[in-house]
């Protein structure tokens, strides 16, 4: 038997509850009104037997939720295929549950990274008729390559991790090191992004690094609905949308400041006044001073500059960009600028920043 409402004038919790995460989605999906011409995101994948579900299950459902408005599941702005020499032959994973490719190997330029999603360790051996030849072909091209779970031991077998820095899960990171030793294998990451090649723990772990992709070619907001829909928003560990509060923004009750953030979140590398924020959302510059104050002790100006900062703080301990290339991404009119700003802001200097993620590169290699 339902349970009766005792107030039938007043909406539910569970109906509140539904009403603001739809209206979330509805917020992020009227930020971005461009014609879309083609896929911003678009990613190649590799599947090796016996390959995990969930790596794959994330990356494409991360991809679903960024790609259309609602919940329609329409490849409007992120595009995957799925690919294998023979795409009439389905792969098995581990759990038994067999999937069958889209098509045969495409040209690696068609797409923004191709990944290959590895299997169990028993089966690696056991590569797909030109899997391989396929991912040295794609690093060849210069397209980034990711490896996903035991996709990573693929990569270093081919050679394309040598020198670098790869993700591991923690069970295999001793097997990894043992195997491979020149590569600086690093556990308890949910990524690490190496510039042309990426690697990945695979598990949950796939969803972050699947919305930072999504962030970067897609715009904030894509990545925020993603992290949204897939019910990850409490996830409390080190990722781009955490280190920028995308996830954190997501519980504003207000519907204009709710949209005012999300707006400075797309807005990470270009200009943005607080006025032209307050015509956005139709409300008077002196109403948004008040809600920003309000919410997060801050004046819109103060709240963008120290978003820009606790971006450019993440990209400093996880990225190869210089101190200058960051400064002038995140729209400083120079380094200095950035320098003296960033001090204000942590009492520490990005120089420091960089020092302290080479001593743990070091400890960790």
């Amino acid at each position: 038997m339902k349970a009766a409402n005792r107030h039938p004038g007043r909406k539910s919790a569970g109906s509140a509850d539904r009403s603001h995460g739809r209206q979330l989605v509805d917020d992020i999906d009227g930020l971005d009104a461009r014609p879309i011409l083609r896929p911003d995101l678009k990613i190649g994948v590799v599947l090796w037997p016996e390959f995990p579900l969930m790596s794959l299950a994330g990356l494409v459902e991360a991809l679903r939720h960024a790609a259309d408005f609602g919940d329609n599941s329409q490849r409007r702005r992120c595009d995957w295929t799925i690919m294998a020499h023979d795409p009439s032959l389905s792969v098995r994973s581990s759990a038994g549950v067999t999937v069958r490719p889209d098509r045969s190997y495409q040209d690696p330029a068609d797409f923004d990274y191709v990944a290959v999603i590895g299997g169990l360790l028993r089966s690696l051996s056991s590569a797909p008729e030109g899997a391989r030849a396929y991912l040295r072909r794609a690093a060849e091209a210069g397209v980034p390559v990711i490896g996903i779970c035991t996709g990573s031991f693929i990569l270093a077998e081919e050679g394309l991790l040598d020198g670098r820095r790869a993700c591991l899960h923690a069970y295999h990171l001793e097997e990894f090191r043992e195997s491979f030793p020149h590569v600086r294998a690093e556990a308890n990451l949910d990524y690490i992004d190496d510039g042309d090649v990426l690697t990945c723990a695979g598990g949950i772990s796939i969803i972050s690094l699947a919305s930072e992709l999504i962030r970067r070619h897609c715009g904030p907001d894509r990545a925020t609905k993603t992290i949204h829909q897939m019910s990850v928003a409490n996830r409390a560990d080190a990722t781009p949308l955490t280190v920028t509060q995308a996830l954190g923004y997501t519980r504003v009750a207000d519907p204009r400041l709710r949209r005012a953030v999300l707006l400075i979140e797309q807005s990470l590398v270009r200009p943005i006044s607080p006025q032209w924020l307050a015509d956005q959302v139709h409300v008077s510059r002196r109403q948004l001073s008040r809600l920003f104050a309000e919410e997060f002790g801050q004046s819109p100006g103060a709240f963008i500059r120290t978003t820009r900062l606790r971006y450019g703080r993440w990209l400093l301990q996880n990225s190869s960009e210089s101190v200058t290339e960051i400064a002038l991404r995140l729209g400083f009119s120079d380094c200095a600028h950035f320098i003296r700003t960033f001090r204000q802001e942590f009492d520490t200097t990005p120089g420091a920043v960089r020092e302290a993620r080479a001593r743990s590169d070091k400890v960790m290699a």
